[in-house]
């Protein structure tokens, strides 16, 4: 809705008479709303903003984090984890809706069971491929080996990039699980520019880990918000596919 401005006297005087200064009455006019827009806006230490608004996201990203932990315990689980923690990110964490506990824990439940498949799958070629190049590093020699040990490597790369849209997407969308395989391999490609820095976010979060292993108390959570905001935009592109696979 378009809202006309209301009809202003600049110029002018109570009974309307033109003033002798109207630019000096119009000056004193925007000082006095800069003024009382000063005075009205929120402090640095008041709640909402600034430094308590700031701290509780904190709280939230560690606690986020921890919830993943123990909700990875069991390996199998480590998908409906991933996909927690994503929908905990874009939801609670970026757009304050819900609580960090029951989000969490809705999203794992209700993932639970087509995540595990999901996550099965992953895992499954993951370790096919990381065998096959430990049979051939040990196995083959000079330029076979290089090129196999190259070729396994850009495979492990494409499943680990895909792995990066697959629970995101599952936090998102109702579709069987071989349509987030798709979406997920198709994404990698359709956007690959995301894709590379993905890839570079996590790793620089793995090898943080590993070098301070404390940093996993708040590092997983801070990944799913970064991530979030680069894939949330992505998965609107393919809102239709969900229909689709219906």
């Amino acid at each position: 809705m378009i809202h006309s401005r209301p009809r202003t006297s600049i110029g002018r005087n109570a009974v309307g008479k033109k003033s002798l200064y109207p630019m000096e009455q119009e000056k004193k006019g925007r000082k006095r709303g800069t003024f009382m827009k000063k005075k009205n806006s929120p402090g640095f230490f008041e709640s909402g903003t600034g430094f308590y608004y700031y701290t509780g996201k904190l709280c939230d990203m560690i606690l986020v984090s921890i919830l993943w932990l123990l909700g990875s315990l069991l390996v199998a689980t480590i998908g409906a984890s991933f996909s927690a923690i994503y929908a905990v990110a874009s939801r609670s964490i970026r757009r304050d809706t819900g609580t960090v506990w029951s989000e969490f824990w809705k999203a794992y439940r209700r993932d639970l069971k087509k995540s595990i498949l999901l996550w099965l799958c992953f895992a499954g070629a993951l370790f096919v491929l990381l065998l096959n190049a430990g049979i051939i590093w040990h196995l083959a020699d000079g330029l076979p080996r290089l090129f196999l040990i190259m070729f396994y490597g850009l495979c492990t790369l494409l499943v680990l990039a895909a792995l990066c849209y697959a629970f995101p997407a599952l936090s998102r969308f109702d579709m069987p699980v071989k349509w987030f395989l798709k979406l997920s391999f198709y994404m990698v490609f359709r956007h690959l520019p995301v894709t590379l820095l993905l890839l570079v976010l996590f790793a620089v979060g793995y090898l943080l880990v590993l070098a301070k292993l404390w940093t996993v108390l708040f590092v997983p959570g801070v990944l799913a918000c970064v991530a979030s905001r680069l894939i949330d935009p992505l998965l609107e592109q393919h809102k239709g596919q969900e229909e689709d696979a219906h």
